[in-house]
């Protein structure tokens, strides 16, 4: 009897050490194109934690499909969602993301991350994401052409909107062209020239849009300034109907029938984000990034996109998991080993191939990012993260397109087409709007709370209490 004891009881022990000293492994989802990063990554974080054995899986064809199909096939979701730049609220409101709050107590890194970032992915106070990367709307300014035309480099600091239309006007000749296109130049500059509002004049404290005081209507008018001056934006003389035709068009007639007038630097600037980074880093003279011109008034506004990283609720690792999320995020050997394997990948004609902007402001990844072959107003900006306004809202925002497309958008081209003036419909198209986002977010607000009761019971069954 006591032979079966001592056997029973080494084999207990032996269940016991293994259990204390076995890897805890979790899945992470990443896009088929960063595998092999992910894969050097994951080495660099097990150097800081070999306890954790980390899997990759492919989110194809995008993130929210891809945990959507997981789901209805009864499929286990990945532990981590590594990159994603999809609407945020749909998992969210499927109950498929660990909020994350827990785990910021004592993090030594989280203040180094500005408020912009930080309270991003928020929801009831709750945090659901963690900002991995960031993209800010620019001007592209042409410093060969700058110089050609006898105009000062300016400093990113004094980079006004009475600077940046001085400079457009002037480089307006009968060979040049201020700017290449304004696409979309009033929603982003919505969230400039405001000290309230963002992307399309939203209000993120109110939840609702301010077309009638926020930055809709400054925006408009100034696009409207610029566009009014023959010229200045070179895309806007392009006449495809005129082609079809096989005539020339103004800006043919400008620039030659076959020219690229923006490559061929006959632009002074660029209304070009860094996620442009792959086409305009092979333009064959020198350039920098500015910030959108701002009014002294307000002070610099600098638009960002901020893409995300999340932890499903079904992790078995919930801590092991944050860790992966909080190496790639915010954990600065985590981001300044991310920037070393961008680096790796090498530079054309002094340029680096590929980068990333951090999300956060520790000084480990300033430093680093200082000394990167890239433009100089991108480190401006990345040192001035707490100037920021976000303005990606689809991301966090239930019903955004449905609003945008459906009901602001058609507005903004009646003005652009003379039909009528901003301030005429600004309040009955403010109403309208808000009608549907309040809508759409009493909806998600329910959801949302089933979510949030069903949590604790998830986090029950899945860790066996």
């Amino acid at each position: 009897m006591k032979r079966y004891s001592r056997i029973f009881l080494m084999m207990f022990l032996l269940l016991f050490s293994i259990s204390i000293f076995a890897k805890a492994t979790i899945t992470v989802s990443v896009w088929s194109w960063n595998v092999d990063r992910y894969k050097k990554l994951i080495t660099e974080f097990n150097k800081y934690y070999p306890d954790i054995e980390v899997k990759l899986v492919v989110n194809e064809p995008e993130v929210n499909s891809f945990l959507t199909a997981r789901a209805s096939a009864k499929q286990a979701l990945p532990d981590v969602i590594a990159e994603s730049w999809e609407p945020l609220s749909y998992p969210v409101s499927q109950g498929w993301v660990y909020p994350l709050d827990e785990f910021f107590k004592d993090d030594p890194y989280i203040k180094y991350v500005p408020n912009s970032v930080r309270n991003a992915f928020k929801y009831n106070g709750k945090t659901y994401a963690l900002g991995e990367r960031l993209h800010f709307e620019c001007i592209v300014l042409n410093l060969d052409l700058l110089k050609k035309l006898n105009l000062q480099v300016p400093k990113y600091e004094e980079w006004t909107v009475d600077l940046f239309k001085n400079y457009a006007r002037r480089a307006t000749t009968r060979e040049y062209s201020g700017i290449n296109q304004l696409w979309e130049f009033d929603t982003f500059m919505a969230a400039v020239l405001s000290d309230h509002t963002t992307f399309w004049s939203f209000e993120p404290e109110k939840w609702e849009f301010d077309l009638v005081k926020g930055g809709w209507i400054p925006a408009i008018k100034l696009q409207k300034e610029l566009k009014s001056i023959p010229g200045l934006v070179s895309d806007d003389m392009i006449n495809q109907e005129a082609r079809n035709k096989g005539e020339l068009d103004d800006y043919q007639k400008k620039f030659g029938k076959d020219a690229d007038a923006f490559r061929e630097s006959k632009v002074l600037m660029g209304f070009e984000a860094t996620y442009d980074w792959s086409w305009l880093r092979t333009v064959p003279w020198n350039f920098d990034y500015y910030p959108l011109p701002y009014d002294p008034k307000i002070g610099q506004r600098f638009p960002v996109h901020v893409n995300y990283t999340f932890v499903t609720s079904t992790t078995k690792y919930p801590k092991e998991a944050f860790l992966f999320a909080r190496f790639l995020t915010y954990d600065p050997r985590g981001v300044v080993a991310r920037l070393k394997l961008f680096e790796s990948e090498g530079e054309e004609k002094g340029r680096l191939i590929d980068w990333f902007i951090p999300a956060t402001m520790h000084p480990d990844v300033i430093n680093y990012f200082e000394k990167m072959k890239i433009p100089n107003g991108i480190k401006y900006m990345l040192k001035n993260l707490d100037k920021t306004v976000r303005v990606d809202m689809w991301k966090v925002v239930p019903g955004w397109f449905e609003v945008i497309w459906d009901i602001i958008f058609p507005v903004n081209e009646k003005i652009r087409a003379g039909a009528t003036q901003p301030e005429a419909v600004a309040t009955e198209t403010q109403e309208k709007a808000n009608k549907v986002i309040k809508e759409s977010w009493t909806i998600f607000q329910k959801k949302l709370a089933e979510a949030e009761k069903k949590f604790p019971q998830i986090r029950k069954q899945i860790e066996g209490k």
